[in-house]
């Protein structure tokens, strides 16, 4: 993180900001404008920043050797994408990789695999995920479940309001249902967006379809749910989310889900992190016989990739 520096950034259609640069990091960068507010720059569309106060100066400036601003010119241009395919060029992305298991009297494994991809900018910030969990006691199945989420906010630099909408697939053996799609949509509210801690709460309207097994069926839902993202250092970084689907056709049922991670760098030059996860989620209207409660925690590597 950096002290607030005047800087002058140089995009790579050729328009021009001044504004004071606040975070610098591999694949972007953070500013206070004057007039537009905060914003988040991916690098892969800024060919120069000149900071003016030459104490601070963290990139390349028109006073620095020839080979030092080949090399910063290089490192911004450097995101290619997803595995050099130019997909989510400018996306914050990460797989995580978790295996554990035991031998002895008893024997399980289980592993977890997950990819994650952010991208925010002035007016749109996106977060997807993607997770699959298998998990096995005593040479029988005991979890295997898969689930992929998208939502997008459509923000204001003007106000803290923004509007979202965003759905998920679920598939999990283990439920009286054998696939979920579910989608909302609404508005939602920053209550704290500084350059380390972001605190939003969203609300709206939605809907539920289970398939398969023993309960198929569509349910509206609401939706009222808080997230918070506290960046502790440069190497450590918590996310927090509960969102709660009250149901609309029936008021006695509900689902809560509840997420935990903290991410915590191990090597950031290679872009290695350790992540704990705790996952869980209540469903009110499962069948007899059938755990309401979903919980999950992990222990896993996340590479950026």
């Amino acid at each position: 993180m950096l002290q607030a520096a005047p800087s002058t950034i140089e995009l790579t259609n050729g328009d021009e900001l001044t504004a004071d640069l606040i975070k610098h990091t591999d694949s972007h960068i953070s500013i206070v404008h004057p007039v537009l507010g905060k914003m988040q720059l991916s690098k892969s569309k800024i060919s120069r920043i000149s900071i003016n106060d030459e104490a601070n100066e963290v990139v390349a400036t028109a006073e620095t050797t020839p080979a030092h601003t080949e090399k910063e010119s290089e490192k911004s241009h450097d995101d290619n994408g997803l595995f050099g395919t130019g997909l989510l060029t400018g996306w914050e992305r990460r797989f995580d990789l978790g295996i554990a298991g035991s031998a002895g009297k008893s024997q399980n494994h289980q592993v977890n695999l997950g990819f994650t991809a952010d991208y925010e900018s002035e007016y749109t910030r996106i977060a997807h995920r993607t997770a699959y969990f298998r998990a096995k006691s005593e040479d029988e199945l005991s979890d295997h479940s898969f689930y992929s989420s998208v939502n997008r906010d459509w923000l204001r630099p003007s106000t803290p309001w923004f509007q979202f909408a965003g759905g998920r697939f679920d598939m999990d053996e283990f439920k009286d249902w054998d696939y979920r799609v579910n989608g909302n949509a609404g508005v939602g509210y920053e209550f704290s967006n500084t350059e380390s801690f972001l605190l939003l709460g969203r609300t709206g309207l939605g809907f539920n379809q289970t398939l398969g097994g023993e309960r198929e069926e569509f349910t509206p839902e609401g939706l009222v749910g808080i997230e918070s993202q506290w960046d502790m250092n440069d190497q450590q970084r918590i996310k927090f989310a509960n969102t709660l689907y009250p149901s609309l056709k029936d008021t006695t049922e509900y689902r809560n889900l509840t997420s935990f991670d903290w991410l915590l760098d191990v090597n950031s030059y290679a872009g290695v992190a350790l992540k704990v996860g705790l996952l869980n989620e209540y469903d009110s209207a499962t069948e007899q016989g059938i755990d309401k409660n979903d919980f999950k925690y992990t222990v896993s590597l996340a590479w950026t990739l």
